[in-house]
């Protein structure tokens, strides 16, 4: 696998408080089992119509050591690419943790 460069994802939720917690209980808990630490960052909200939109940053050193625990579910993910896979991997973890927001690429990302 080439180095993994920075992941830079929109979330997207009607309920940031709460997913806001959830994504980052979560995250942090990959970060602490990694052994590493500021490897990851949420954005404060831009709010809409009642969405609020922020921006989710993964270090690629982070992506690459989430990846070698949990290759396997990783692979299993949906997606031809590992980008998409990673993703939607992420968007499940979060999901059965009771967290509501979409996340996907930003489009930031997909430029690189």
């Amino acid at each position: 696998m080439s180095e993994i460069g920075t992941f830079i994802l929109d979330f997207q939720t009607t309920d940031f408080g709460s997913d806001e917690k959830i994504a980052n209980d979560f995250i942090a808990g990959l970060q602490s089992a990694c052994q590493l630490e500021n490897q990851y960052a949420l954005d404060p909200p831009m709010e809409r119509a009642g969405w609020a939109f922020a921006k989710l940053f993964f270090a690629g050193q982070f992506v690459e050591r989430i990846y070698s625990v949990n290759s396997y579910e990783i692979d299993r993910s949906k997606g031809k690419k590992f980008e998409d896979k990673f993703i939607n991997w992420l968007a499940s973890q979060l999901k059965n943790r009771g967290c509501t927001a979409q996340i996907k690429a930003a489009p930031e990302m997909k430029q690189f």
